[in-house]
């Protein structure tokens, strides 16, 4: 089996939990080791076959002994047992859009769908035939919404299956490194789409830098994870890895290396751009370097060599490369034709604003959503990670400020005295742990002057109506809180927007958490009129998150960019739910810089009294 058809396996046992009322700290481990399992650079059965399944994130001894038994006999009894009396047609419409376990039982066993081959075209049907709208819990709007639903799971079916960009990049790293241990390989760096850190990529694309070719190109073919040679040729090769992906691999000499590495980035359109402008210049531009059309002072080339035999000028770097078109240097982020050119040429010529000066991540100076192991009884998951855990990862990122955003408590089964005494159990025992670490790493880990603060904060449901799942008395007992949407994405515009700037109006809260909703490859974002949000941002001193977990990448670059444009700020975390996801963070500074953001736009570079004035005011 695949790793994704593994991974779809477990989220079916998951589900399976789900409906028949299993404890939800199961349904969790299934759903986190389902989530590790679909984005392993390596093969599930790899582990098995060296004995480090355990290996794995989120995999238990349990899980391990089921794995284990799937390998060697193709079923696992235990799994057989959860599915009993549960229909396949169940498991087929999980995969559309906003149906949830329960209400795909409820169909299913209501409209008598079995098979599971064809029941999305007979639940169609069924909402056709108005069945649907009849049933106990739905309604005309809400068959709708699921018709509409199953259209986007028809349109995805046909969809170019895209990774994530931390998972792409996970992946290139990997093949990278295998490459730089050639000696005949002086440098080697990612392409495209992957270059320029777009959310979603499809194949890997890389270049090497060689004086021999031909010895680094049959090196790349017999890279251990190669399923399948798909090409090769002197200049470069195709393989297909066995985890099912396409990686290309093109190699170029030193000195021309930087314009091969232009002209693969791209993006098209930026490259049809550049073109463009350079022919104007009586220039023309390839992957192997800048050919004049007409005689021009060789001067402005500031290159290390001219090749006699193309008629070019060469370029080993590309800011060599931009700057001989009388360029300032484009980050990769920025190529994209929205207007980097016209601004590298205006800071070129001292004419006006130019480039941003995108921030880094060696800006970033702490974060505020980090999800902890303290068990608030939430209404989504817990973290893994205990607050020591989550403080010394901050410690070693160098970071001098820690918000903790748990999700909220549950507020459908308990009462609002039993919340509040877990709220002010929660700010308690935070103190009590974080007066104790810092005691004992300031003569341990911690260099002198250097301390990591804390912010106890949460993350609050923004329910349907705009109010905050929250009693008003439990504000008490947090510093800030991060507001989300976590249901009903179908809501109109106007709803949604006036939900959203509700949810945002309490004094306490402060950010807008994955404003968009969107899952990549999942779900689609809501709709909601940003224009309005981002004004409402500006004149209350609201900040929107750019949450860097690898499904979210939201602010999506494009809105991020126009609430630069109008002077939102912003707030970069990792939504983390386990110590080591502290370190996805350089993801939400990549979203930020294709959105031509700074470092004046991000709260959190700011040193932490200055951040925690703002968080406070």
């Amino acid at each position: 089996m695949t790793n994704s058809e593994i991974a779809q396996l477990l989220r079916n046992v998951a589900a399976a939990f789900i409906i028949k009322g299993a404890d939800r700290f199961r349904i969790i481990a299934y759903q986190k080791a389902a989530d590790a399992i679909e984005h392993l650079t390596s093969e599930v059965k790899d582990f098995w076959d060296e004995g480090k399944l355990q290996d794995i994130p989120g995999v238990g001894p349990a899980l391990a002994q089921h794995l284990d038994e799937l390998f060697r006999t193709g079923k696992v009894r235990h799994f057989a047992s959860i599915f009993k009396g549960l229909s396949p047609a169940i498991f087929t419409l999980l995969l559309v859009p906003g149906l949830g376990p329960k209400r795909a039982y409820q169909l299913t066993k209501t409209l008598k769908i079995t098979q599971a081959k064809t029941a999305v075209d007979e639940l169609e049907k069924a909402i056709r035939a108005g069945k649907v709208a009849r049933m106990e819990g739905w309604g005309e709007k809400s068959q709708t919404e699921l018709l509409s639903a199953i259209e986007t799971y028809r349109r995805g079916q046909i969809k170019e299956n895209r990774m994530v960009l931390p998972y792409a990049d996970e992946l290139a790293r990997e093949v990278i490194a295998y490459l730089k241990r050639l000696p005949e390989v002086t440098r080697v760096d990612v392409l495209g789409s992957l270059r320029r850190k777009v959310a979603t990529i499809g194949d890997i694309d890389l270049a090497a830098a060689t004086t021999k070719p031909e010895k680094v190109v049959a090196a790349f073919v017999k890279y251990p994870k190669v399923r399948k040679i798909i090409d090769q040729g002197p200049k470069g090769a195709t393989v297909l890895l066995s985890i099912g992906r396409q990686v290309d691999l093109r190699v170029q000499t030193p000195q021309a290396y930087g314009a091969m590495l232009q002209y693969f980035t791209g993006s098209k359109h930026h490259n049809i751009g550049l073109r463009e402008y350079s022919l104007k210049q009586g220039l023309s531009l390839s992957e192997h370097g800048i050919k004049p059309l007409k005689k021009v002072q060789s001067s402005k080339f500031k290159v290390q060599s001219f090749n006699k035999e193309l008629g070019l000028y060469e370029f080993e770097t590309e800011e060599a490369f931009y700057a001989a078109l009388g360029l300032k240097y484009i980050e990769p982020e920025l190529r994209e034709d929205t207007g980097e050119i016209e601004a590298a040429l205006r800071q070129a010529q001292g004419k006006g604003s130019g480039l941003p000066r995108l921030v880094e991540s060696k800006d970033i100076k702490g974060e505020v959503h980090a999800h902890s192991s303290f068990d608030l009884k939430p209404s989504h998951d817990l973290g893994s990670s205990s607050l020591e855990e989550l403080l010394q990862a901050a410690a070693d990122l160098n970071y001098s400020y820690l918000g903790i955003s748990d999700h909220n408590p549950a507020v459908t089964n308990q009462s609002e005295s039993e919340i509040i005494r877990l709220m002010k159990t929660r700010r308690e025992k935070f103190e009590q742990i974080y007066s104790s670490w810092s005691q004992r790493v300031k003569t341990t880990s911690l260099p002198a002057g250097r301390q990591v603060h804390l912010f106890t904060m949460l993350e609050v449901d923004i329910d349907p109506k705009g109010k905050l799942a929250l009693p008003e008395s439990a504000f008490a007992y947090v510093d800030a809180v991060i507001v989300s949407v976590h249901s009903s994405f179908n809501q109109p515009k106007d709803m949604m927007t006036k939900r959203i700037l509700s949810g945002l109006a309490h004094p306490k809260a402060k950010i807008l958490g994955h404003p968009t909703g969107r899952l990549l490859g999942s779900r689609e974002s809501y709709e909601a009129d940003w224009q309005a949000i981002f004004q409402f941002c500006v004149e209350k001193h609201k900040a929107l998150e750019i949450n860097a977990w690898p499904e979210r990448l939201d602010l999506p670059d494009m809105l991020v960019r126009q609430a630069v444009k109008q002077g939102v700020k912003l707030v970069i975390d990792t939504d983390s739910h386990a110590k080591v996801q502290m370190q996805l963070m350089t993801y939400g500074v990549d979203v930020a810089r294709r959105g031509w953001a700074e470092k004046k736009d991000i709260l959190n570079t700011m040193e932490y009294n200055d951040f925690k004035r703002w968080l406070k005011t």
